[in-house]
């Protein structure tokens, strides 16, 4: 009886335990495609230690207690729990985890859900960035973004892109900052693009206002990648190998065409009859000076000199020549993972670039981690590091700012006649017999030339940099809601700079006597300190967060310098300022300090997630103005969520309706440090030294440069926008409208002081207003047609118009040699100024009869002279008559991706174009001149000469035919297919028993082709005047992308 009984309790009990073990089955399914996921991790909420993975099918089976709760996690996707209460089956679909309202993006200080935005922001996800391989976030920008305005400054390697946001607000840097993990900074080429998980744009005002003085034009907020709670490690291996060309040759004059052109408009009739009769040898011996040189073999002549080089026979392409097939390879490797209380995430990555032009390269290496550990309930510590170490040669490239032959490579092979060879060939001897063969040419025709392949193999530069940045935080939350967060951020970097010359003659002019270095280094550190508290809460159907903070941050700068010559054993080893034995320089040293000190706050309120309202004050207190420290900053924006309104909530095909309208007003202290304090000079011998004593003897002394200017403020610019965020049709139309009005008040400018005051260079004041106006739109359309196929549209556009209003009293800035650009009211900062050109006089009586103002005896114009509009009607051509001939700076911006996803392959289209801008053309006036400094542009065969009277290009002999004009000034717009990329996948049920989470390989080209009618090599030129400048390149590449 009693085994009997036992055995019913046992049963019994059995019983119970079978019944509240639930066995659950099911597949996970992703949202976007309905595919299967792979490795979602399925775990019991409350035993954590109860967990499985889907397989390859996405199934997964688990045994769950009645009652407890499943929780689906999956990188990318949103968490997903259902409570069990009975076994069976359960599939699961799986959201994305960027779903398009509850998004959190960054907005300085905080994180708001994309849902409560107030403000205008722009948010790009780090998948985005990858479509367009770049080496820096700058240059991945281009077209991502309504109102954002990305310019490729120079195709050199590592050059940084120019970023605009909303126009250009003023003459004192516009240039958005950069916020990378809570460190501020103005430069991101520490950073590798493969590194960044999001990246948050903010463009008014409204937005920007809580960084103050740093935020005048425009936020950037970058996030980098983070390990997630709970997560096994996850390897990412991301690389791309490919090649560079340039894009487009300027067409010029062969050796012939350049000799005859060369010949009609520079040589007397003698020296025509000459060329004529005698051929080209002949002449080049005798009216190019070539026979009477040493540093020329001699030249062939049949009968006399048959072993001779025969100039004749040899017709250069130096472009052809500087330009070649540069290899571009980017490496990066990253590890992401974590547990309950700590998540990781390091990375390294090798990048390497070599230029199209001889003699450039740029390689960088990047390391990063992220760590974060939840210490205890109420603590939270973590840090973010990152190193960089870049190093750039370039031989002579001293910049895209003259058209000098000097001034780069490519602008010394535009000086170089074609009929020159780059060496000269075997056999080749001076009049003296000596032996040339195999050595540099010197140029024949512009005779203060150096040979392109000098510059290159007889100059040694080296560009180091090293740069650490960083950003280290204690979270503390003492109460439910109530957070408080400080960090410490720097950006420590180091510059080394140096430049080995060999001695060598090539020429007269292309030679150094001494071996030369130069060697400078410059510090910079800069550091920041925030103190952020932070409440939180929901209570019913209202929302709220409140924010208090402080921050100090302070930039300091140190460089030295020095150079010589003569190192008496010049191997690489050698190559320091310690072993020069000559022409050592008195060294050169710098230094600076800035600080600002700041409070800041910010309320965010919303009522039924419906009605929202932000408001941001920031003061800012800065150790650069003397007089008025503190600037104050603040701004508010209102949104109202129409599309939560119970009018609206039956309307099926709308998602999300939100109409923005905010104000900010925020602060620019980007000058110089010592701009309002009293300016000395005692770095004699010039102007500082005087003469004492009974022997008259030279004493020391110091004078003033700018006595103290009183009253200089902070420069701010206030800006009103308007928005319109819009979501239909199951989110798969989404889009923004913004309209601002963005005003610079007070801009700190140059104001020329009577000469009884005694400055010797103008002061610093507050009174420039520049005024940006613009629109901006933006659409994207995305849509699952079948299970195998989904495709997305995007694109934005903006419309912007600048204008500086009131200079009240400041002094006009006249950019370049020429002053082709100016700085004045009423018109667009930077604008074009120049002579409105009308032709080619076609006689005396023409240009007399047209310019009054003249008689036969003064007038400078003549018959073939340029024709130029008397804009005055005063009769005389003076610069009163110069005019404005547009601006550098765009109307209209625009961006287009387009995305196809087929199975396992996909597509993506990225286009990008400006329009409305000018480009003062200067390789043109080398290029359209007399030939003298230059080779020639065809269409100078139809130069005005005696002999061809009705030329249509103007007389090159005469200087009053090369004024600044719009006629070199040509249209800037561009449409370019900046990136096509085609991607396949390996299928996840093949990659999946090897542990792979994804394995896609990639083509790419860039820059494939570009609509345009510039003339020169590439229409993104630095500054609006193109010298010639380094120009984009083709790429083509190959590339993988693996998640294991």
């Amino acid at each position: 009886m009693r085994k009997q009984i036992l055995t019913m309790i046992l049963l019994f009990w059995a019983a119970i335990a079978t019944a509240q073990n639930l066995k659950v089955t099911g597949v996970v399914t992703s949202a976007e495609d309905s595919e299967p996921l792979i490795g979602v991790s399925v775990q019991v909420k409350e035993n954590p230690s109860n967990g499985v993975a889907t397989d390859i099918d996405g199934q997964y089976t688990i045994t769950v207690a009645a009652g407890q709760t499943l929780r689906f996690s999956y990188v990318g996707c949103q968490t997903v729990e259902r409570k069990i209460t009975a076994g069976g089956q359960l599939d699961i679909v799986m959201e994305p985890e960027t779903n398009m309202l509850q998004e959190v993006v960054a907005i300085g200080y905080g994180t708001m859900k994309k849902s409560d935005l107030t403000g205008s922001v722009t948010s790009i996800a780090g998948d985005n960035l990858k479509k367009t391989p770049a080496s820096s976030l700058a240059n991945a920008l281009q077209g991502q973004a309504a109102g954002v305005t990305v310019n490729s400054l120079s195709g050199r390697p590592g050059a940084q892109a120019e970023v605009r946001i909303r126009g250009v607000g003023t003459v004192n840097g516009a240039s958005p900052i950069y916020v990378v993990d809570g460190v501020i900074t103005e430069d991101i080429s520490f950073l590798s693009p493969s590194d960044i998980a999001n990246t948050e744009i903010l463009k008014d005002a409204s937005a920007t206002a809580i960084y103050g003085s740093r935020g005048a034009n425009g936020v950037v907020i970058v996030t980098t990648k983070n390990g997630g709670k709970d997560q096994d490690a996850r390897i990412s291996f991301d690389a791309y190998v490919g090649w560079q060309s340039r894009i487009k040759k300027l067409d010029v004059m062969n050796a012939k065409e350049f000799a005859d052109t060369y010949v009609a408009i520079n040589s007397t009739a003698s020296g025509k009859e000459f060329y004529r009769q005698n051929g080209f040898n002949k002449w080049l011996g005798r009216y190019m000076g070539v026979a009477n040189s040493d540093y020329y073999p001699t030249i062939y002549d049949p009968e006399t000199n048959p072993t001779g080089l025969d100039y004749s026979q040899i017709d250069t392409d130096w472009q052809d020549a500087v330009f070649r097939t540069g290899m571009i390879q980017n490496y990066h490797i990253g590890v992401d993972g974590g547990s309950e209380k700590f998540t990781y995430s390091m990375s390294a990555s090798w990048f390497k670039q070599e230029g199209t032009i001889i003699g450039s390269d740029y390689s960088r290496f990047t390391g990063r981690l992220n760590t974060s550990y939840q210490a205890t309930k109420w603590l939270k510590i973590g840090e973010s590091l990152s190193f960089m170490a870049g190093v750039a040669k370039n031989a002579y490239e001293s910049g895209d700012n003259s058209e000098s032959a000097g001034a780069s490579i490519l602008s010394a092979a535009f000086a170089m006649a074609p009929w020159d060879p780059i060496r000269y060939p075997e056999g080749s001897a001076n009049r003296k017999g000596k032996d040339l063969s195999g050595g540099l040419a010197a140029g024949s025709n512009f005779k203060n030339v150096t040979n392109p392949f000098s510059m290159v193999e007889y100059q040694s530069p080296k560009n180091r940099t090293e740069r650490w940045v960083g950003n280290v935080f204690a979270e503390i939350t003492p109460i439910e809601h109530l957070t408080f967060r400080s960090s410490f951020a720097f950006d420590y970097r180091w510059n080394m700079n140096k430049t080995f010359s060999q001695a060598y003659e090539v020429s007269s002019y292309d030679k150094r006597d001494k071996n030369f270095l130069a060697t400078d280094w410059q510090r910079y550190y800069n550091w920041n300190v925030d103190n952020i508290l932070t409440y939180a809460r929901t209570i019913g159907k209202h929302d709220f967060s409140i924010m208090a903070g402080q921050s100090v941050e302070e930039y300091n700068y140190n460089s030295i310098g020095g150079s010589g010559s003569s190192i008496l054993n010049p191997v690489e080893r050698n190559w320091y300022l310690s072993q020069v034995t000559d022409d050592f320089s008195r060294p050169s040293e710098g230094v600076g300090r800035s600080r600002r000190f700041s409070w800041l706050g910010r309320l965010h309120y919303s009522f039924n997630n419906r009605y929202l309202a932000t408001f941001n004050f920031r003061a800012d207190g800065s150790s650069k103005f003397r007089d008025n420290a503190w600037g104050y900053f603040p701004s508010f924006a209102l949104a109202w969520r129409i599309s939560q309104e119970s009018f609206l909530s039956d309307f099926q095909p709308l998602n999300d309706l939100k109409i923005r309208f905010g104000w900010g007003k925020v602060g620019n202290d980007k000058i110089g440090d010592d701009a309002f304090v009293l300016n000395m000079f005692t770095n004699g011998p010039t102007f500082v030294d005087y003469v004492f004593g009974t022997n008259q003897q030279l004493a020391n002394g110091a004078t003033v440069l700018t006595w103290v200017n009183r009253g200089g403020h902070w420069e701010n610019t206030e800006q009103w926008s308007v928005g319109v965020d819009f979501a239909w049709f199951n989110n798969r139309l989404t889009g923004s409208i913004d309209g601002f009005i963005r005003n610079t008040n007070d801009m700190l400018m140059s104001v020329t002081a009577p000469a009884q005051v005694g400055n010797r260079y103008s002061a610093t004041a507050n009174v420039g207003k520049v005024r940006n106006r613009g629109i901006e739109l933006s659409l994207e359309h995305r849509n699952t047609v079948t299970k195998d196929f989904h495709y997305s549209v995007g694109g934005n556009i903006s419309f912007i118009d600048n204008e500086l209003t009131a200079l009240n009293g400041g002094s006009p800035i006249y950019t370049n040699y020429q002053q082709v650009q100016v700085v004045d009211e009423g018109y667009p900062l930077y604008y074009f100024h120049g002579y409105d050109y009308l032709g080619v006089y076609q006689s005396d009586e023409e240009a007399l009869e047209y310019l009054t103002g003249y008689d036969a005896t003064t007038i400078p114009f003549h018959k073939g002279d340029a024709k130029y509009r008397d804009a005055n009607g005063d009769g005389k051509i003076d610069d009163l008559d110069r005019v404005d001939l547009g601006s550098s700076i765009p109307k209209i911006n625009y961006g287009l991706n387009l995305g196809a996803y087929y199975r396992d392959f996909d597509l993506q289209l990225f286009f990008q174009g400006v329009a409305g801008n000018k480009i003062y053309n200067q390789m043109r006036h080398r290029l359209e001149g007399d030939g003298s400094t230059s080779v020639l542009s065809p269409v100078m065969t139809d130069a005005w000469t005696k002999d061809n009277p009705d030329g249509s290009i103007p007389n090159p002999r005469n200087s009053v035919n090369y004024y600044v004009s719009n006629r070199f000034l040509e249209s800037g717009s561009y449409f370019r297919l900046k990136n096509l990329q085609i991607g396949y996948s390996l299928p996840k049920s093949l990659i999946a028993k090897a542990g792979f989470e994804n394995c896609r390989f990639y083509i790419q080209g860039s820059n494939l082709f570009t609509l345009t009618n510039y003339k020169g090599f590439d229409p993104e030129v630095n500054g609006g005047v193109d010298y010639g400048n380094y120009p984009q390149s083709r790429t083509y590449m190959i590339g993988v992308n693996i998640t294991y």
